[in-house]
């Protein structure tokens, strides 16, 4: 009973780790910022764009040069993704978010302000809808019984 167990829990473990092989990782070099691109039918590639970077903010903002220098070349692509330091950065019009593996949660960086710039969440004042002009209802509307 206790070996059927045992080569249970290894044969779940080895599944495990063979499901792990296949993720994308991003490479940890210091100070490297890279752009992904994924060809078709082919394995991921990673393009340095920026060396000695001192932080991921410095990398988050080139990779967004990147993603409007394409978007003006014509590209239909409106996110980029990049990595810094082993960590994944998801970068479109709105901002740019984090994520520590490419398939797992992402979280907010930056954001982008009205004037284009990327700021800390929060730095800014985002526009709010204006709600205080009354909108009047169809008179062709059913009744309600």
């Amino acid at each position: 009973m206790n070996a059927k167990i045992i080569m249970a829990t290894g044969l779940m473990a080895l599944s495990l780790t063979a499901c792990d092989s296949n993720r994308l990782v991003a490479p940890k070099d210091q100070g490297v910022c890279y752009q992904i691109a994924f060809p078709k039918d082919q394995k991921p590639k990673f393009n340095v764009v920026k060396r000695d970077l001192p932080s991921i903010e410095y990398c988050a903002a080139h990779l967004d040069r990147v993603r409007i220098d394409f978007m003006r070349l014509g590209s239909p692509r409106k996110e980029l993704v990049g990595s810094f330091q082993g960590t994944f950065l998801f970068v479109d019009a709105r901002g740019v978010k984090i994520g520590q593996t490419y398939e797992g949660p992402r979280f907010q960086l930056l954001a982008k302000a009205p004037d284009g710039r990327l700021l800390v969440p929060g730095a800014f004042e985002q526009e709010k809808p204006d709600f205080s002009d009354v909108q009047t209802l169809p008179d062709n509307l059913p009744q309600k019984k």
